[in-house]
């Protein structure tokens, strides 16, 4: 091992002293990096290779050779590239190494891929890729990560198709393939419509594109010997690519082997995203409408695209996918075509609504509405009245979830119409009887207009509903116990009395909140006597103890028996599973009691906790021995 690590250190030296013959570090900078270098040596010339100690000395090394592009940039050394260079080959090398011993780690590969990248390693990059997708063949991700960087990185459609296609053959039923497939062609074909615009437009029929390396690109400076034949076929193969059939091709493929209206619909998406792609959108327009017809996302995407001017009902018209009318003109004209527009993407929803009267239908339907409405700058008060339309509409027809009718419900407030607003919140709670939130609402309503018979009988009916098991419906008796400790404290006292003999789930919390509204309320001997009667009332509540004690603890006149008495509870009944109420206990003595009871409470509770929780209790409790003798001994 050390002559390994003497053979790399040697190999140092050169750099090293061009580092100090530049004075970019001093000497004492330079003998820490050997240091350093020497221990990550050391590490990774160890028997049990660590996958932790590679990435270090690779963090070690990028840092380096940040620094040391800093100090040459603000020394003006614009030649000096030697000692990057060689710190660069190092970093190359460690994790050339990391790669080999550690081959299922994917985070390595995308670090060195990215590292390459920066550095300009092109040809490594490419290697790499190779090697690493033969390591990953079962992640469709990291074959669409390497054709995307061939494509946008290394300009080179070829090789992108060939891991495209090797990936689909280990997952022919990949989404993400398909789509990274789907798109890249689309970009490909829109890049060499625009190299053959430029072509035209200079009139220069011999001129090359950026993209010499494409498979099915064809070289336009070709060479003399070249026969007719291969022409017409490279002239073939460039109209395919402009003409998206490629793209078309590897859609109809997906549709073979995936059967999603989603999917589908994502690759219309990636299409409408170029403006040549007309004939293609028309087609997968139409297979979407044939096979997809009961479909909710299929007819959310055909409204969607009325709005954007791609009317689904005109789809064999001639010319390119733009938007139409409403590009054009401005002021009024532009209003009215944008008014059109609307309505003819919400008459798609209506008219589909009715065919396809479902839940899911009406909440798209409204979900795009609420969309609209966001941008208020163009005919607000018609988005506005087309939201409220469809609102009324879907709660006819009894389909709406409880978010929309929670928004319904801010508008019908916000818009002043209160006998709206009660119906329909009384329908939807009928509707939707497990919504916490619409009977908070409606129960809120009722409140604040202080109508406390309506409010108790809402109140009633959402706790039989809900049932006592429904730890959400606490707020409820939360909001009733605030407005009637305003109004009258004996109702106040009946529905605490009411509340502690439900569930645990209201109970529980409703004991310690009585027991504190008793001692402000009434004093600390009515919280006492009902403590008494509480603490032993089944469920067994340990946050009752812990608020009675506080109480106690905060009173003019501290009685160390009421609030011992509340710690030997809580230590009772909860003191074999729990070690914080026995360390409370301790506390408490330590700090305001008698510390000479603290070494009783320790045998007792190491004597009735269960074995699991003796250890971790001995060890909180030195901690606070500790501690505490330390502050004893200060001055």
């Amino acid at each position: 091992m050390a002559e390994f690590v003497h053979s790399r250190t040697e190999d140092m030296i050169p750099e090293l002293e061009q580092m100090e013959c530049a004075n970019m570090f001093d000497k004492t900078e330079i003998r820490g990096i050997v240091k350093k270098r020497k221990d990550f040596e050391y590490k990774i010339q160890r028997r049990a290779k660590c996958k932790e100690d590679y990435l270090r000395y690779i963090q070690f090394e990028m840092d380096l050779l940040k620094g040391v592009k800093t100090r040459r940039e603000n020394m003006g050394l614009g030649n000096k590239k030697d000692i990057e260079f060689a710190i660069a080959n190092r970093v190359n090398r460690l994790f050339s190494k990391a790669i080999k011993r550690f081959p299922s780690d994917v985070r390595i590969w995308i670090s060195y891929i990215k590292f390459c990248k920066q550095m300009r390693f092109f040809s490594v990059v490419g290697r790499t890729l190779a090697q690493m997708m033969q390591v990953h063949s079962d992640k469709p991700n990291l074959w669409s990560f390497a054709a995307k960087w061939e494509f946008e990185e290394n300009h080179s459609v070829e090789n992108a198709r060939q891991f495209l296609l090797r990936g689909l053959r280990f997952h022919p039923e990949s989404k993400v393939l398909y789509s990274e497939a789907f798109r890249l062609e689309l970009q490909y074909a829109a890049r060499k419509r625009k190299q053959h615009n430029k072509k035209v437009e200079g009139g220069d029929e011999n001129a090359t594109g950026e993209d010499n390396n494409t498979g099915m690109d064809i070289d336009a400076q070709g060479t003399s010997g070249q026969s007719d034949t291969q022409q017409q076929t490279g002239n073939d193969i460039q109209d395919k690519v402009l003409d998206c059939r490629l793209a078309e091709v590897i859609y109809e493929s997906a549709m073979k082997k995936i059967n999603d209206a989603n999917f589908l619909i994502s690759l219309l998406s990636i299409a409408k995203q170029y403006n040549f792609t007309h004939r293609l959108q028309t087609k997968m327009v139409n297979y979407l409408l044939t096979t997809y017809s009961n479909d909710e996302m299929t007819w959310d995407t055909m409204a969607r695209r009325e709005l954007e001017g791609l009317s689904y009902a005109d789809l064999d018209a001639s010319g390119e996918n733009g938007v139409g009318a409403a590009s054009l003109g401005s002021g009024e004209e532009k209003a009215i075509t944008l008014k059109e527009r609307i309505r003819m993407c919400v008459g798609v929803y209506v008219a589909v609504a009715k065919q396809l009267p479902t839940e899911k239908m009406w909440s798209l339907y409204l979900e795009f509405l609420l969309e609209l409405n966001q941008d208020q700058s163009s005919l607000p008060v018609f988005k506005q009245k087309l939201l409220r339309v469809a609102f009324e509409t879907a709660h006819a027809a009894g389909c709406m979830q409880e978010k929309y009718y929670l928004l319904w419900v801010e508008m019908l407030k916000s818009q002043g119409k209160l006998k709206k607003l009660q119906g329909v919140l009384r329908t939807a709670t009928a509707r939707i009887p497990s919504s916490v939130e619409l009977w908070q609402v409606r129960l809120c309503f009722y409140l604040s207009k202080d109508n406390e018979k309506k409010a108790l009988d809402v109140f009633k009916d959402a706790t039989t509903k809900l049932g006592n098991s429904e730890k959400a419906a606490l707020h409820l008796w939360k909001m009733m116990l605030h407005y009637y400790q305003t109004k009258d404290i004996h109702k106040v006292e009946q529905l605490f009395k009411d509340g502690i003999v439900q569930g645990p789930e209201i109970s529980m919390p409703l004991k310690p909140m009585y027991i504190e509204w008793l001692a402000l309320a009434k004093g600390i001997a009515a919280a006492r006597k009902v403590y008494d009667q509480l603490s032993i009332q089944p469920p067994l509540c340990l946050g009752l103890h812990t608020k009675m004690a506080s109480l106690e603890s905060i009173q003019p006149d501290v009685m160390l028996k009421y609030v011992r008495k509340c710690h030997e509870m809580a230590c009772d009944q909860f003191g074999k599973t729990n070690t914080e109420v026995w360390m409370e206990y301790v506390k408490f003595e330590q700090k305001k009691g008698d510390a000479q009871k603290v070494t009783d409470i320790y045998m007792r509770a190491v004597k009735n906790l269960d074995p699991e929780f003796t250890d971790t209790f001995i060890s909180e409790f030195s901690l606070v021995k500790t501690g505490m003798t330390m502050l004893q001994e200060q001055p």
